[in-house]
């Protein structure tokens, strides 16, 4: 009857322990486990223009029993990166996770800069019993810089009054905040309450490319255009507005992004004596309010006074002749 006992206590006993062996130590001919993107292999995605990107990943088990799978990420351009937990990956299933890039300062690199990223997924333990030993596998895809395109225009104050009938250098600084080369597109002026303000070689801003402020670049230009003051123009306070756009924005399916600047100046019609001054005094320019700033480009107004004037002094010697 003893023997019988032993014998009933032993076949009990060697499931057991066959379980426990199994646990400890997987037999690894009976399945595996894997890793990979959703998008396929060694992919490259771009991030937006807030540094951010989703990167879609999955971890196969195909093991009789459970595994729990820690991640660890090597992020591209000192990317942040979401947190994931140790994951449960049930016996035969196939889950889905997503990594999640932000905070890349975009405008620190050059479009279209490339840096390689990694997911390393590791085994801490099979069916709830600690891995002995390292079961990591890994995966690598890259992180694109993407396009950011734009200008900013400034226009320089004139520091005084224009006068009618003349015309001024109008100072502009333009600046490229976006992270590639860049064409100034698009430029235009508008004086909605001074309409006859002219800038005839507004076209000329097309013409500026303009690189970014990187690898030693400073990403700013200088330049002017003439603005033109119509001797008919009446004295009253101007505003103008100039604006130009992104060649690049265009090209790349985002619209005309424009900027814009704009100025308050005063323009003075001037009678005839002070016309005169302002022809001896074209090349003088003066930084006090009021003063001229611009220079006269409309010479007959002076030269119809002084043909009168020579008029005038033969009548009044003609006549001192016949009264001899």
């Amino acid at each position: 009857m003893r023997l019988m006992t032993k014998i009933c206590v032993l076949f009990f006993l060697i499931p057991i322990f066959s379980i426990q062996t199994v646990s400890a130590q997987p037999d690894f001919e009976l399945g595996s486990w894997e890793i990979g993107f959703v998008e396929g292999e060694n992919i490259t995605k771009g991030l937006d223009k807030d540094g951010e990107a989703s990167i879609q990943f999955w971890v196969s088990n195909e093991f009789p029993f459970s595994i729990d799978v820690s991640f660890d990420f090597d992020p591209a351009f000192g990317a942040n990166s979401n947190e994931l937990d140790v994951e449960t990956i049930s016996a035969g299933a196939n889950e889905s996770f997503t990594l999640e890039f932000s905070e890349v300062e975009v405008l620190k690199y050059r479009a279209e800069k490339r840096e390689a990223f990694s997911i390393k997924a590791t085994i801490d333990s099979y069916q709830g019993v600690p891995a002995v030993g390292a079961d990591e596998k890994s995966i690598s895809g890259e992180l694109t810089i993407p396009h950011v395109r734009g200008f900013e225009i400034e226009i320089s104050e004139l520091g005084g009054a224009m006068n009618a009938g003349t015309e001024l250098e109008l100072k502009l600084e333009i600046r490229n905040v976006g992270n590639d080369m860049d064409l100034v597109t698009g430029a235009k002026f508008e004086s909605k309450n001074c309409p006859q303000l002219e800038i005839p070689n507004i076209d000329s801003l097309n013409e500026i490319s303009l690189d970014a402020p990187l690898e030693g670049q400073n990403g700013i230009k200088s330049i002017s255009v003439t603005l033109l003051a119509p001797e008919s123009h009446p004295s009253k306070n101007c505003d103008l507005e100039i604006q130009i756009g992104s060649t690049g924005s265009i090209n790349d399916g985002d619209g005309d992004l424009n900027s814009k600047d704009e100025i308050t100046f005063e323009v003075k019609k001037l009678n005839s004596m002070e016309a005169e001054n302002d022809k001896e005094n074209s090349n003088s320019n003066s930084d006090n309010d009021g003063e001229i700033v611009s220079r006269n480009f409309t010479p007959g107004f002076s030269l119809t006074i002084t043909i009168i004037s020579v008029f005038c002094s033969l009548m009044v010697i003609n006549r001192k002749l016949i009264c001899k």
